[in-house]
């Protein structure tokens, strides 16, 4: 998380397998090692000709060196072309070490623990190295110093027990490290542009989705009880309806809508209600809802058949305790699964076992099912994977090749049960050759099931989104429930909650296939530095925000970027957004007290999103669509009075007079709906009419 957050795209070699081949190293940034056990010699070798040529090299842990042979010239060589070098022997009783330097580097999540942990002999090599702490022990009355935190211009290093805190019982971790701090500076990253997945039209995005697990189980809530209402009923008519200004992507389990697994025609019917309403998105929970994924890579039905007739302990083998703990919850009986007919054995490798697995018919039918309940001109746009949300590489390519985006996993929270950003998510998952984009925070499950189990638990969502808003933004803000939310009066309260929060919030709503499609853009943006604080940004995809760290001093210069719609600060932090009407963009900064803006309207903030920005004279045109009132500040225009109108096709459908003063600044609420694009027209006025 913290290289994507810095702009980094990362992926993954298992060194088991060997040495990357060169073609797998040609155009990369730099390296980071963190292993666990010795590497080969002929690894250092490599790894050395690599930061000879430019490429930089982060070594975390141990470095892949066994501690009985520190001193190998190899390993030494390697360290010493980065700027460090092994000195000494492990020291492994610490009693007489000291902290003899540290700066704001170090504490970040958790201190140093009093009684330190064990260290490598570690000095600097070349005067561009920067010691972040450094330890002095005290050996037979002589003082050895080890630098166990460094930077510098070919990378860094940061040893065992001084970068990751792990408690004892829990194995709950947090950083020792600023990770962005000592990322930042080992790597050399810039300051931006970055492409940026938190942000559209100058706010937070928001984003929701529902994980179909619970469909059918009847409602315990007071008022739908009598009727035996079942769940995705109520969250029809609870968290759905009453919401039109809230998108929502819904996704149906195949086999829920399926009569050949029990009476599902009230299911369908719900199914067809929900998607007809212009806030939801059409989605799929897959077909019978596998709970492992791998376990159906190499998939043997004569095995599962055995497995789901066996009894506990075979699957708890299978099965973590959190997914045993899922099944039990979400399927009590309304449903026709092997847990209802065998309540007492162990669990199933998914919900639905009663035809063998057919990875065809877990992706394909899956949008097929969803699409025969759905509105003719509303397609499948999202799959959303079930269980432990790790599919393999042929799933996800499964899904890819149905034009369809695909979600779920990654479990982001920073809560006081998880107080750190060690458990922030990336924004994806490499698998292979695929790509599997993670939701923006954990879902309701998680956060219920904690504590032995608490009906409210999903308001502790509240605590991660505040965390990653301040002090940096580091996710979208991501409403993910199960439609067992319907099932029981406090899960419903905490769902409304937080809907009625995002209601009033500083966010822009966007359905969750677009997000997935901006976090797609992230790994496919292009940027090429012009010279003079100007950047050339092509194959962004659906992406339309970069963003500038520690931008004191500087502000978009409008005059020479290309394809900009806007800019807002957040802090030191500058997110310029750009206009989805153009494939290639120039952005374009200069110093705030010598560009001149004030004749270059542009946007601050919207709840909607805009393209094709046409500024005028005095005033600008920009297409417009999004969810609910179309809340929006423009800055850069000349003081005076002028005429808003907002047209659909060739009718107009709002109309306003405002008037901007000397700072330039317009403030409007459109009272209309823009779910199909709508023409802003922004003009000022004369005595003879606008112009």
């Amino acid at each position: 998380m913290p290289l994507n957050h810095l702009g980094f795209v990362v992926t993954y070699w298992d060194t088991n397998t060997g040495l990357p081949p060169p073609e797998r190293t040609a155009n990369i940034h730099s390296v980071v090692t963190w292993f666990e056990l010795p590497q080969p010699s002929d690894y250092y070798l490599w790894a050395q000709a690599l930061v000879a040529r430019g490429a930089r090299m982060i070594v975390l842990g141990e470095g892949g060196f066994s501690l009985d042979n520190w001193s190998s010239a190899d390993v030494n060589r390697l360290f010493e072309t980065i700027g460090f070098r092994i000195s000494g022997p492990f020291i492994d009783l610490t009693y007489s070490t000291r902290v003899l330097h540290r700066d704001q580097l170090i504490g970040f999540e958790h201190p140093l623990d009093p009684v330190l942990p064990g260290f490598p002999i570690v000095s600097t090599v070349g005067s561009d190295m920067s010691s972040h702490l450094v330890l002095q022990h005290r050996d037979a009355g002589a003082a050895i110093r080890s630098s166990v935190v460094l930077t510098g211009s070919r990378g860094g290093f940061a040893a065992s027990g001084y970068l990751i805190y792990e408690e004892p019982y829990t194995h709950r971790t947090k950083w020792i490290i600023d990770p962005f701090a000592f990322f930042r500076k080992a790597l050399g990253a810039s300051s931006g542009p970055i492409p940026d997945v938190t942000t559209l039209s100058g706010r937070r995005i928001y984003f929701s989705h529902i994980d179909g697990d619970g469909w059918n189980n009847v409602s315990h809530i007071d008022a739908y009880y009598d009727a035996r209402a079942i769940s995705a009923e109520v969250v029809l008519r609870e968290l759905v309806v009453p919401y039109p200004d809230l998108p929502v992507s819904v996704g149906v389990i195949g086999a829920d809508v399926d009569n050949r697994y029990g009476q599902a025609e009230r299911s369908r019917r719900i199914a067809r209600e929900l998607f007809k309403l212009p806030q939801v998105e059409v989605a799929v929970h897959t077909y019978t809802h596998p709970y492992q994924w791998s376990y159906f890579e190499n998939y043997d039905r004569q095995v599962e058949e055995q497995l789901t007739g066996s009894g506990e302990a075979e699957w708890t083998a299978v099965l973590g305790d959190r997914i045993r703990r899922l099944v039990r919850r979400l399927y009590p009986g309304t449903a026709k699964t092997h847990i209802e007919r065998k309540p007492k054995d162990g669990d199933p490798p998914r919900a639905y076992s009663e035809f063998p697995f057919d990875l065809e018919q877990e992706t394909r039918g899956a949008v097929a099912a969803a699409q025969e309940l759905a509105p003719l001109d509303k397609p499948t746009a999202l799959y959303l994977w079930s269980g432990d949300a790790e599919p393999f590489e042929v799933a996800i390519a499964a899904v890819r090749r149905l034009g369809v985006r695909n979600m779920n996993g990654g479990d982001t929270r920073i809560d006081a049960d998880y107080p750190s950003l060690t458990y922030v998510s990336p924004v994806a998952r490499l698998v292979g050759a695929e790509r599997q984009i993670y939701a923006g925070n954990a879902n309701d499950f998680l956060y219920i099931t904690d504590g032995q189990g608490r009906d409210h638990g999903y308001l502790y969502l509240q605590a991660t989104i505040a965390a990653t808003e301040e002090p940096q933004r580091l996710k979208p803000v991501n409403v993910y429930y199960h439609m067992y939310a319907g099932e029981r009066a406090a899960q419903l309260a905490a769902v409304r909650h937080h809907l009625d929060e995002a209601r009033k919030s500083f966010f822009t709503p966007i359905a969750t296939s677009q997000y997935a499609a901006i976090a797609e853009g992230f790994f496919t943006t292009e940027i090429t530095a012009l010279g003079g604080s100007t950047w050339r940004i092509r194959n962004r995809g659906a992406l339309q925000t970069v963003r500038f760290d520690d931008a004191n001093g500087v502000t978009l210069d409008l005059v020479h970027s290309i394809g900009v719609i806007g800019q807002q600060r957040k802090g030191a932090t500058l997110y310029v957004a750009l206009d989805g009407a153009y494939d290639d963009v120039v952005v374009a900064l200069a110093h705030a007290d010598t560009v001149a803006n004030a004749t270059h309207p542009y946007l601050i903030d919207g709840r909607w999103q805009f393209h094709s920005l046409d500024r005028h004279d005095c005033g600008f045109t920009v297409a417009a669509q999004g969810f609910g009132s179309g809340q929006m500040r423009w800055g850069g225009l000349a003081a005076g009075i002028y005429q808003i109108s907002v047209r659909a096709g060739d009718t107009t459908v709002w109309e306003a007079t405002e008037e901007v003063n000397d700072n330039g600044r317009l403030a409007l609420t459109i009272d209309t709906s823009a779910l199909q694009p709508v023409i802003i027209d922004v003009a000022c006025t004369v005595l003879d009419g606008p112009r």
